[in-house]
């Protein structure tokens, strides 16, 4: 007598067409999902750190140019905080929106040189509160001793914080956190 062994998952498909099975597909959604669930915080404050590396980044290259035409051109510039991403008014300080460089020669605000719009997703604060910064045709910042504090409003990491240091020399340091101690 033969004892025929029948296995419960046959190596081979009895149906002749490719593909896969509805209890496959339904098993590698879920355990996407899965995997995407437990990844998107994660993900979350690194899209939201990489946002304040870049406005940190921008505002110190953009204080740098402004730096370097105010010495090329002999010229009083200023670097000033844009207003029209927000409908209510911003307060003394706060540069949300964004900054542009602009020269001031007899009327201000006459040439812009460049512009740096944000949508406001992100904070970014002036200390001491001002709403421009002059920087004269020496290339120095006429306020020295300021802190540029750029972090996430969504995010309550420490890691999302960025500040952003200049010396009465002129002198820029990033440091991670909201002080420049």
């Amino acid at each position: 007598m033969t004892v025929m062994a029948t296995r419960l998952f046959p190596l081979k498909r009895p149906s002749s067409t490719p593909g896969f099975t509805l209890l496959e597909l339904l098993t590698v959604i879920g355990l996407t999902a899965s995997l995407l669930s437990l990844a998107m915080p994660w993900l979350q404050q690194w899209l939201w750190r990489l946002q304040v590396e870049t406005a940190v980044q921008a505002w110190s290259a953009d204080l740098q140019t402004a730096r370097l035409l105010a010495m090329r051109s002999g010229q009083v510039l200023r670097l000033q905080r844009l207003n029209n991403c927000q409908p209510q008014p911003l307060n003394q300080g706060d540069w949300r929106c964004g900054w542009q460089l602009l020269r001031i020669s007899g009327n201000p605000n006459t040439a812009v040189h460049l512009t740096f719009a944000l949508t406001g997703e992100i904070s970014v604060q002036l200390n001491p509160a001002q709403n421009f910064l002059d920087i004269n045709a020496l290339g120095e910042p006429l306020l020295g001793g300021l802190r540029v504090v750029v972090q996430a409003k969504r995010s309550t990491a420490a890691s999302s914080v960025r500040t952003l240091c200049i010396n009465t020399a002129g002198r820029l340091r990033v440091m991670l956190g909201s002080s420049c101690a």
